[in-house]
């Protein structure tokens, strides 16, 4: 009988230990943030930092923060009194959110971008959450600079500024 051209069993049993424990202690440290994170105990990953040109630029305002900023600068409305005011094109067609698919209510809160999209006042808040600062459909700053500028905190501003950069 002759030698095979397999591998022995044994040959790759180190690498298979090594990508299993990776991804244990992986699996383990997203469970522990979140776990942290029900707590309330929020822990700056490095996922969470953000480089910009001049620096390293840390994300330490929460979403939150970033919703309250937006109901100062749009406030929530009804539909139907979007639907009243509207353009004869908006008054004649039946709209859905894009965010919840979910057709509009006469008594819905709505929120009506800069762009001319509206969405739920709460959907908006939740598109917030996840940290995306731009129209859902057409990814229009939700605030542009002057509204920013506006701010008085300037730890505010210097986040908001690394967040509409991208950087």
């Amino acid at each position: 009988m002759g030698l095979s051209n397999l591998p022995a069993p044994a040959d790759g049993v180190l690498c298979v230990i090594l990508v299993n424990t990776a991804q244990s202690i992986s699996i383990f440290k997203g469970m522990l943030f979140f776990i942290l994170q029900i707590i309330g105990i929020h822990l700056q990953s490095s996922t969470e930092s953000v480089q910009n040109s001049s620096g390293q630029c840390d994300l330490h305002v929460t979403s939150d923060t970033l919703v309250e900023q937006l109901r100062k600068k749009i406030p929530s409305i009804p539909f139907s009194s979007l639907i009243n005011g509207g353009s004869s094109d908006t008054r004649s067609e039946l709209h859905d959110c894009t965010v919840c698919l979910n057709r509009f209510q006469l008594d819905s809160e709505v929120n009506h971008l800069s762009c001319g999209h509206f969405f739920h006042k709460d959907c908006l808040e939740k598109w917030l959450d996840y940290w995306n600062i731009t129209c859902p459909l057409c990814r229009t700053p939700l605030l542009s600079d002057e509204d920013q500028s506006v701010d008085d905190d300037d730890d505010d501003q210097e986040t908001y500024s690394c967040l509409w950069n991208g950087n």
